[in-house]
């Protein structure tokens, strides 16, 4: 009887005493709801409010993220938005987010090379199909296509070939175009078996650049080449952008050889005569890039991106060291060379594409920022340094976000993991890029920005968020006060009917399916961002 009464009195004790670990429900409903709201507060896009014509246009929007990120959490196999590019391309193809961002402006493009900014198929179907092209193999087999014979230059162990008579004696051209197609894109079914390794996959990456280089050299495809290159970017809805080039020295068919003054001449020409063709495009200027493997071939970059920017101010309009990184001279031991640079001189740096932390390398991101670069190239690696990142948020320093290159280059695979999360979720700087689509068959910038909104960014966010990123990009471009004004006042224009085109297109009366999905998901779209279970 003694050891029952214990019991109830130990009993009743807990019961008032202790009423449970969680004291009071509602208090701790309204404190999570808080820290939810804290965190939306700081996210890239809160600075954007949409208006009611927006507002549909998100609904829209919303209803074909939320499906295809359903279908990815039932169906991991068909998750696009953590997938390798090259597994996951066909399937965003025939999803409704990314018809959706390819009718979407997309404002300016901050960080693409000339040299791989061209759809491959384009360039197999068009300049290797040009009278007098040519072939030849290095003693490591990658090909060499040109117009001329300078065996050294090429570092050709073979003899030329005519690409036009390989082409006839082939049993089929198709097999014979995509075996030359393979010499200038990195694509594979099974990227983690043909790549499994950062140097695997920079060696292909960079040995790319050699194989086609000399054809981008040659006067007649280097003029089809550029006009194509904007054509791409028009296509999907860029409407400006700043190229990373080394503005080659050009050859024609008799071998003339023209300066890099000429070069920069005839890309402003291509660039004028692209814009009186289409108005709403505000052209191009140049990033000039000089690589970073060795201080003699960066001097000279430099001596080089001095007098053009002497004599081309509003066109090329700043400077850039490329290259991989992890290979490649870091700035701090630069720094002499960098010095011959005028006071005046804008920096656009890479840095920070790495994945090593407390190095040589990721400390390019420390020099670029006390050089006080303009922009960052990819900053990959700034996550891991808070105090840089912080510094990047106060100087408004722009980080150029490339979501595929990252992958394909294997720095990260599933894009949920990419660093740029963490960047959105702190709005950070940031604009969205495509780096060197044309390696990897991305034409235009509608695929990087699939991953940013579908991937790195919040399950809830959506136009809000997309608007940001857009208008942000003019906001980090070189374009003077009158040339932002103008692109503002074409952008408010494109964008206007654009919200008009989507909803004529899926508007109300054809998606009740739509509207159902969005109501039932307006509901629970607080459990989405932090699910309980």
């Amino acid at each position: 009887m003694r050891a029952f009464l214990l019991t109830i009195v130990v009993l009743l004790h807990w019961l008032f005493v202790y009423p449970g670990y969680i004291s009071d429900r509602n208090q701790y409903e309204q404190d999570r709801k808080q820290i939810v709201d804290d965190e939306e507060a700081l996210q890239a896009g809160n600075d954007f409010n949409l208006s009611s014509k927006e507002a549909d246009v998100d609904r829209i929007f919303m209803g074909f993220k939320e499906k295809e990120l359903t279908r990815g959490f039932r169906h991991e196999d068909q998750h696009t938005a953590a997938l390798h590019f090259f597994k996951a391309k066909k399937m965003i193809e025939k999803g409704d987010v990314f018809p959706f961002l390819k009718m979407m402006p997309k404002g300016a493009l901050l960080h693409v090379h000339d040299a791989a900014a061209v759809s491959s198929k384009w360039v197999i179907k068009n300049l290797t199909y040009m009278p007098g092209m040519l072939r030849c193999s290095t003693a490591t087999n990658r090909n060499v296509f040109t117009f001329r014979k300078l065996k050294k230059k090429h570092k050709c162990s073979s003899s030329y070939y005519r690409i036009s008579e390989e082409r006839d004696y082939a049993w089929y051209t198709s097999i014979y175009d995509d075996g030359l197609e393979k010499s200038i894109n990195l694509r594979a079914a099974y990227p983690e078996m043909v790549f499994p390794t950062l140097k695997d996959v920079w060696d292909k990456f960079q040995n790319m650049f050699g194989t086609m280089g000399d054809v981008f050299s040659y006067l007649p495809a280097f003029q089809r080449y550029i006009w194509q290159m904007l054509t791409e970017l028009y296509l999907d809805n860029v409407m400006y952008a700043e190229i990373r080039s080394s503005l080659k020295e050009l050859y024609d068919e008799k071998g003339k050889v023209y300066s890099k003054d000429f070069t920069t001449r005839l890309y402003i020409n291509i660039s004028k005569k692209f814009v009186k063709e289409y108005p709403d495009f505000l052209g191009i200027k140049i990033i000039y890039g000089g690589r970073r493997s060795d201080i003699t071939t960066i001097k000279q970059s430099i001596k080089e991106f001095i007098q053009l920017n002497k004599d081309f101010p509003e066109f090329v309009i700043g400077y850039d060291l490329v290259g991989q990184e992890d290979k490649g001279m870091p700035l701090h031991s630069v720094l002499d060379a960098l010095d011959e640079l005028p006071e005046a001189t804008r920096l656009y740096f890479h840095a920070g594409e790495t994945n090593w932390f407390g190095s040589l390398m990721d400390a390019n991101l420390l020099d670029a920022i006390l050089l006080k670069t303009k922009r960052i190239g990819h900053g990959y690696a700034l996550a891991k340094h808070p105090t840089l990142m912080q510094m990047v948020k106060t100087n408004s320093i722009g980080l150029e976000i490339s979501p595929i290159s990252n992958q394909v280059l294997n720095l990260v695979w599933d894009m949920r993991n990419h660093p740029a999360a963490m960047y959105l979720a702190e709005d950070i700087p940031m604009s969205i890029t495509n780096d060197d689509p044309g390696f990897w068959d991305a034409e235009g910038l509608s695929y990087d920005f699939y991953y940013a909104i579908m991937s790195m960014a919040p399950n809830s966010a959506g136009l809000s968020l997309l608007k940001a990123l857009v208008w942000h990009s003019i906001d980090y471009s070189t374009l003077s006060s009158a040339e932002k004004e103008k692109g503002l006042s074409i952008l408010n224009r494109r964008w206007e009917k654009f919200l008009t085109e989507v909803i004529t297109k899926w508007g109300k009366k054809k998606n009740k399916k739509l509207n159902k999905i969005n109501k039932i998901n307006k509901k629970r779209r607080l459990s989405t961002r932090f699910p309980t279970k």
